[in-house]
């Protein structure tokens, strides 16, 4: 999900090294110090979020829901040549939010309508919703509860589990598949200030210090990740149900359509997944209309303080939004993501929405983090935009948009496959804007990195799970394993079968899985297909064996 925030030190040694150079052209050493805090122990079971449930009659048959494709608004947040795929997809799970947000007290009240398609081969008797919040570890020390669900305005049975980040809504009959239901649920949440360090947690399940800062309040901003109940993924393990991560995304989602209504009070500019389709300000509330494109999951950041600047590319509209005094960096930041967007729709194939964001945020374990149509980027890089990792964040999670947003993937248990493919294509990026040599710079970096893991015994496979890197033995070498030589893989393969084949597999991955799950297995055979031939030897070297 995120781009590790690498130590300040080997920033230091680089600068130095390449103070002759006007830009940066390449990532820094990977840190030799730990780079994400150890995994804190289990925290305190929250507190119920449901009453104790009333049982309900014996299960009968209802009449699906029937759904129309999608809400004619959604047309807003796209580009008109992607306006032909939201025909296909009428199947998608739509939600439909009200929130109002208490930004002195850093509470929110919400109510969501949920319209689910079963599109599996199995009926379900139970749908399951993740509070990631719950979880603490990278959301800090905050809270997500939800009050009740019902069902063709019914109330029904709910469990909480996994120390209540997973919510179960027992259906009151079976849902068979093609079959659509409409549930709706309340919920409020309270956000951790200063990354939940300032004392005992909203929850009083204690301290928390691994947040990023993506569900927080500081310096007058507050972040919303994970801020509604969404649903989990079903697949061919069944519900995906696995804890919050400490160490890379916790959010392992399915595209979906949004409409969102977000009630702030009058002073703030609001920044959503999405556009703005519309905004009506009363007695000193101001309420926005938000709408998306297929989009994993919605994120909110809000401050009376964004400043902004504004520009286009290619009919995607970038906005910047940063903080006061980091005007330079705000440029940078807009140029920056222009730029990327260019490259990578020209590379991998079209940004399909139609506008961009990103915002300066506090942050912290993490230098940037990916939404759907905005990424944040650390305050800290702001407060020195010439510093090189600043251009390397940026277009790393502009990169997500395409490897993440638009092509998902299972981020649990395959963490490396939008991690390594995105962090290889910021070397694109950089090859694209400052030439050959700046891409060479880039990964003759990110194998010098991946060297010294090796001379330290540390080499691993790519390929592991994050459970495997949430592990303390393992978590300072998840950077260089997963993001270094994850890419360093796809600069085999590329050198292997040349760059039509190479650029080729890569567009015909993105367009095959477009607002789907994209899996290894379909990644690896589009680089054989592309290039005509097997390339079991180059994937058993690089993905399934370890050097010493």
């Amino acid at each position: 999900m995120k781009l590790l925030r690498w130590s300040v030190a080997p920033i230091l040694v680089l600068l130095a090294v390449l103070s002759s150079c006007q830009r940066f052209q390449g990532l820094p050493p990977a840190p030799t110090a730990t780079q994400i805090p150890a995994v804190r122990p289990s925290p305190t079971t929250l507190n119920p979020s449901t009453p104790t449930p009333t049982r309900q009659p014996e299960k009968q048959t209802v009449t699906p829901t029937p759904l129309a494709p999608h809400s004619p608004a959604q047309k807003e947040a796209v580009r008109p040549e992607a306006e032909d795929d939201l025909a296909s997809l009428s199947d998608l799970t739509r939600y439909d939010i009200d929130v109002t947000i208490d930004y002195d007290n850093l509470t929110f009240e919400g109510r969501q309508v949920v319209d689910y398609t079963n599109t599996e081969r199995t009926p379900l008797d139970k749908i399951n919703f993740r509070l990631f919040p719950n979880g603490q570890k990278a959301y800090g020390n905050g809270s997500l509860i939800v009050t009740g669900v019902t069902i063709d305005g019914e109330r029904v049975d709910t469990a909480l589990s996994l120390n209540d980040t997973v919510l179960e809504v027992r259906l009151p009959a079976i849902l068979k598949p093609s079959e659509s239901v409409r549930l709706t649920l309340r919920f409020r949440g309270a956000v951790p200030r200063d990354f939940g360090e300032s004392g005992a947690s909203s929850t009083g399940s204690g301290q928390s210090r691994s947040g990023y800062g993506i569900y927080n309040f500081a310096d007058n901003v507050m972040a919303l990740s994970g801020w509604y109940p969404i649903l989990a993924v079903f697949d061919d393990e069944g519900w995906n149900l696995d804890p919050t991560s400490a160490v890379g995304d916790s959010v392992y989602s399915d595209a979906a359509f949004y409409t969102v209504d977000i009630a702030v009070r009058d002073n703030l500019t609001v920044v959503a997944t999405g556009v703005s389709i519309g905004q009506e300000t009363l007695n000193g509330t101001t309420h926005f209309q938000y709408v998306s494109g297929p989009a994993r999951d919605f994120f909110i950041v809000c401050s009376p303080d964004f400043q902004t600047i504004t520009d286009s590319v290619g009919g995607v509209t970038v906005n910047s939004y940063y903080l006061p005094g980091h005007e330079a960096g705000g440029e940078s930041a807009l140029v920056i993501a222009m730029d990327a967007l260019r490259t990578l729709n020209q590379r991998f194939g079209p940004y399909p929405y139609v506008e961009l964001d990103v915002v300066e945020a506090p942050m912290r374990n993490a230098a940037g983090v990916e939404y759907p149509g905005v990424i944040l980027i650390g305050d800290f890089l702001y407060d020195n935009h010439r510093n090189p990792f600043f251009e390397t964040a940026t277009a790393h999670e502009v990169a997500h948009q395409w490897w993440y947003n638009v092509v998902g993937s299972d981020v649990i248990d395959e963490p490396w496959l939008d991690e390594a493919l995105v962090t290889y294509s910021s070397s694109v990026y950089f090859e694209d804007t400052q030439g050959p040599d700046a891409a060479q710079q880039t990964l003759d970096s990110w194998e010098q990195a991946y060297d010294r893991a090796v001379e330290e015994g540390a080499d691993d496979l790519i390929t592991k799970p994050l459970a495997f890197w949430e592990q303390p033995d393992h978590q300072r070498h998840y950077g260089t394993i997963v993001y270094l030589k994850g890419a360093l893989f796809f600069q085999a393969v590329r050198q292997e079968i040349g760059d039509e084949a190479f650029f080729t597999a890569l567009r015909n991955y993105y367009a095959a899985n477009k607002y789907a799950i994209g899996t290894p297995e379909e990644l690896l055979n589009a680089f054989e297909d592309a290039a005509g031939r097997q390339l079991d030897n180059l994937y058993e070297e690089w993905l399934h064996s370890v050097r010493s």
